[in-house]
């Protein structure tokens, strides 16, 4: 049965093996394909999907990097598992280990755009209206290849539009590029985390189902004189990432805010 064409890789977002790889992920989970059957064969999937061998075999091994499928000569590609058991882990507890988190994954820019500040988003990037900013969309995905662990809106001043070349060559040090472009270091990082139903074009970017549970993180980056430098509006889906933070007695810069 062939798919709905309108919701199998829609142009302009993610690489085609990537958005393949998710929607297959999502099949899987769903019990299209049960654990320990066969995957469709390469010549069918690149029928129904309109994509070529390469892009199936990328999002094939995707799958297998998962854990989802194997491979097995002269018979196929079987299920393994409905959901993937890998999960990145990122354990925070200063600036440097923030930084850090981001060069253990590699970046895929989907596209950029100008923005200048309504009422609505000066409020979610504590910003004040009217000011200008260039939003880069981009997803965060494991070194060692799997599900996206991220879909990540990086916000940024006007100086830094010359980081979209670095970007779109594969640089995953975003908030270096920020200080390199920008002239002005890091000085400082706040994180807001709330609960959040996954919206749809994060959705399709990270194979999970419109309004999955999920998490925002919310990262305003701050240089001197407490001077906003850069906002990530970051969407994790349910099981592919988790953030540890240690308190020890006595320590005065770990807080949580409570809202009811």
């Amino acid at each position: 049965m062939a798919a709905d064409p309108a919701e199998l890789l829609p142009p302009g977002s993610a690489p085609r093996y990537q958005q393949l790889s998710a929607l297959l992920a999502r099949e899987i989970s769903d019990g299209r394909y049960a654990v320990g059957s066969l995957l469709p064969p390469e010549p069918q999937l690149c029928e129904r999907f309109s994509v070529s061998r390469h892009t199936v075999r990328e999002a094939v091994r995707q799958l297998c990097d998962m854990g989802l499928v194997s491979r097995h000569q002269g018979v196929g590609t079987r299920v393994r598992a409905a959901r993937s058991d890998k999960q990145y882990t990122a354990s925070l507890s200063s600036l440097g280990d923030l930084m850090a988190y981001a060069q253990g994954t590699r970046l895929e820019l989907i596209g950029s755009r100008w923005l200048v500040a309504d009422a609505a988003l000066a409020a979610q990037l504590r910003c004040a209206e009217g000011e200008r900013w260039l939003e880069w969309n981009t997803c965060r995905l494991p070194v060692e290849g799997g599900e996206p662990i991220v879909h990540m809106r990086v916000f940024v001043r006007p100086e830094c539009e010359g980081m979209g070349a670095e970007l779109e060559g594969g640089s995953a040090w975003v908030f270096g590029l920020i200080e390199k472009y920008g002239g002005e270091r890091i000085q400082e990082a706040h994180q807001v985390v709330s609960a959040i139903a996954v919206p749809a074009e994060s959705a399709r970017l990270l194979g999970v189902k419109p309004r999955t549970p999920g998490l925002l993180v919310r990262r305003f980056y701050l240089g001197r004189n407490g001077r906003l430098l850069s906002v990530s509006l970051n969407v994790h889906p349910p099981g592919r990432v988790e953030f540890t933070t240690t308190w020890r007695l006595g320590d005065a810069g770990a807080t949580a805010h409570a809202l009811g």
